[in-house]
């Protein structure tokens, strides 16, 4: 997806029926996990520094402000971000969102950061490694990285892009290339490259029955978890 198709999404962030409807039957099971991997790692959520690499409309931003967090969020489109502030505002959360990227924010964020979020957002960079290194640099030794993309096999190819996108209309089309597509096991060595233990990989489904994703154990299309920085 390129940087003008997120601009048009803007009136888009917020509605649950609208073009982003796969990202709100998302968010539930991918916030809940993270805010509970937060609060075992880190000991709790209030008062911790965390940063959302491309927060889009700021879904995943408030969760972590509402419950007491710092958060700043970053991303490269300028109208999700006015979206962002303007929700936040709205709903009394302060949020510092910046139209940047992580490389940008130097040597102010250096190894500043307790928490990087970064959830669906790897498989949309030109060059992973280098983009996971940045992240890497802004968050403290002992500190999370939580993730979560989509793996890179024929299921996915036909689960995440045929049928989410062409069939079912619940993410735009043209949203995903599948050679972009990031496999568990390249990005367990990117990290590891960048300082970065993975603790966990879980995967993520579809179930009919519960009318949305949850966490499961096959992370053949969707999966998620976290690593800790400087424990390699």
């Amino acid at each position: 997806m390129t940087d003008s198709t997120f601009d048009e999404l803007k009136d888009e962030w917020w509605n649950p029926r609208g073009r982003l409807k796969g990202l709100h039957l998302f968010n539930p099971v991918r916030a809940g996990y993270f805010i509970r991997v937060t609060e075992g790692v880190l000991g709790g959520i209030q008062g911790r520094r965390v940063l959302d690499v491309g927060c889009g409309g700021g879904l995943l931003s408030e969760e972590f402000a509402k419950r007491g967090a710092v958060v700043t969020g970053i991303d490269l489109s300028a109208p999700s971000i006015e979206v962002a502030r303007e929700h936040a505002e709205k709903n009394g959360l302060s949020i510092d969102y910046r139209l940047s990227r992580v490389e940008e924010l130097g040597e102010e964020f250096k190894a500043h950061f307790d928490c990087v979020l970064c959830s669906e957002v790897i498989e949309h960079v030109e060059d992973p490694r280098e983009f996971l290194k940045n992240c890497s640099r802004v968050l403290k030794d002992g500190g999370l990285f939580l993730f979560s993309t989509i793996n890179r096999t024929p299921r996915a190819f036909i689960l995440a892009i045929v049928v989410a996108e062409k069939v079912l209309g619940l993410i735009p089309k043209g949203a995903h290339r599948y050679r972009d597509f990031i496999r568990p096991s390249e990005l367990w060595q990117m990290l590891r490259m960048c300082s970065i233990r993975v603790e966990e990989i879980r995967g993520i489904s579809f179930s009919i029955l519960e009318g949305g994703f949850v966490i499961s154990d096959d992370p053949s299309v969707n999966y998620m978890g976290y690593g800790i920085k400087g424990q390699v």
